[in-house]
């Protein structure tokens, strides 16, 4: 953007490099369906505003959990790809017994790592320099209040597989355009994962 300043009485111009801030939390996802991952049951998503709208964030108190998402609102953009990853809901299965109850949690680390996105968490998962794909469990930890999940890592394709199909969810990861590096089959031929902001009527459109 050229400006023309007033500096010591005398007008000089000056070009400005301007541009779009972005944000941590995304207002929209450009009339996509929201980006997911599904993982034995687990049902991740990237914290946005139509996640926070669904669940009346702005409305009165609904739980402490989504207090702290709406916090998030807030926070830094450190690097062009950090997304807040959030577990919006757990399938049941015999492979998950005991988590079924937790939702709305931030994800912080899985096997002891900062996990930065979405996408992020998926190589940690299925495989990448970084990941420890040889350790016999998957860990989580999450926000607010530091629950733990742990789950048998020898087990979790399997489980997704089987989760998906009872499920009609035709695949386990959609990334908004990315590539996945998981096993991203079409377990079946209709619907879509069932998550906030994800209605199996609109084929996830939020």
């Amino acid at each position: 953007l050229r400006l023309m300043l007033l500096r010591n009485g005398m007008e000089v111009v000056s070009d400005v490099p301007v541009g779009v801030s972005r944000r941590l939390i995304p207002s929209h996802w450009n009339n996509q369906p929201p980006p997911y991952l599904v993982v034995a049951g687990f049902v991740f998503t990237v914290l946005s505003a139509p996640f926070l709208d669904d669940v009346d964030a702005w409305d009165d108190f609904i739980s402490e959990e989504i207090t702290y998402l709406l916090g998030r609102m807030k926070d830094p953009l450190r690097e062009e790809t950090d997304q807040v990853v959030v577990l919006a809901q757990v399938l049941a299965h015999h492979c998950n017994l005991g988590y079924d109850k937790f939702e709305y949690l931030h994800l912080l680390r899985c096997n002891g790592q900062e996990v930065r996105s979405l996408r992020h968490l998926e190589r940690l998962i299925y495989g990448s320099e970084e990941s420890s794909s040889d350790e016999e469990f998957i860990t989580f930890e999450f926000a607010p209040d530091g629950q733990t999940a742990v789950l048998e890592r020898s087990i979790l394709e399997s489980a997704t597989q089987d989760i998906c199909k009872e499920h009609s969810i035709r695949r386990s990861c959609f990334m908004n355009g990315d590539h996945p590096v998981s096993f991203q089959k079409d377990l079946t031929t209709n619907g879509d994962i069932v998550v906030t902001g994800i209605k199996p009527d609109d084929r996830g459109v939020s």
